[in-house]
């Protein structure tokens, strides 16, 4: 019959196994969470040189998948990036927040100056790479129109971005002498709020500030040809 310390042994050997498998469930399962992050946001980083690899930009994406004005990702990369989002949020219950730019007047600078489409929107680009984390996303979705995707961060927090932003931009495009003007419409995505739904509210953001701050449609008389600043950062 066994004695009463190699019971005591035993007993607490078993303790020991209990708290290691228990420790590995609960470790082992954020671990992985952790790596797959990693992963999709592998290839990050915070320069703000344009036409450099994105620097908001999966390892995976090729330099022929970039824009070549900005050197961001285009929409489809954006798109993968929100689906993959959309499923972390509903399966962690985490949040996230998504931030749509639009650079008002560009295409009137570009017809009446002459001036290239990606000159003006170099210190735009700059200024949103500037102010984001390295695991932000960014993306070109169109001519004059970005999008930026905070994971972790709610509606809150990402407003002190957006405001960043605003403030770096306005700055810079009033200096210009040029009818150019940003708009921003965000939303955050979480449990109760899918990608759906908050990609809707961002757009709508969007269109409450265009109508606050209206652009004057006869601009293109109002921009004289003799305005030739150079357009650097």
């Amino acid at each position: 019959m066994p004695s009463r310390d190699t019971i005591l042994l035993i007993v607490f050997i078993g303790i020991i196994v209990n708290f290691l498998l228990a420790c590995g469930l609960l470790v082992v399962p954020r671990l992985r969470e952790r790596r797959r992050l990693r992963s999709i946001m592998s290839g990050t980083g915070g320069g703000a040189a344009i036409g450099r690899s994105s620097a908001h930009s999966p390892g995976r994406v090729s330099p022929a998948a970039l824009d070549p004005e900005t050197g961001l990702d285009l929409a489809p990369a954006w798109a993968r990036w929100l689906a993959d989002e959309d499923s972390r949020v509903r399966r962690y219950g985490r949040r996230a927040t998504i931030v749509l730019v639009t650079v008002e007047g560009l295409d009137v600078l570009a017809e009446h100056l002459g001036v290239p489409a990606a000159t003006p929107l170099t210190p735009v680009v700059a200024n949103l790479r500037q102010h984001a984390r390295e695991s932000d996303r960014l993306a070109r979705l169109g001519p004059a129109k970005f999008g930026v995707l905070l994971p972790e961060t709610d509606e809150i927090r990402a407003i002190n971005y957006v405001e960043r932003v605003r403030a770096a931009c306005d700055q810079w495009l009033e200096s210009g002498n040029a009818a150019l003007r940003l708009s921003i419409g965000w939303a955050e995505v979480n449990e109760g709020r899918g990608m759906h739904a908050a990609i809707e509210i961002a757009e709508d953001r969007l269109v409450v500030e265009r109508r606050r701050d209206p652009y004057v449609e006869d601009v293109r008389a109002a921009v004289a040809p003799t305005q030739t600043r150079a357009w650097t950062a």
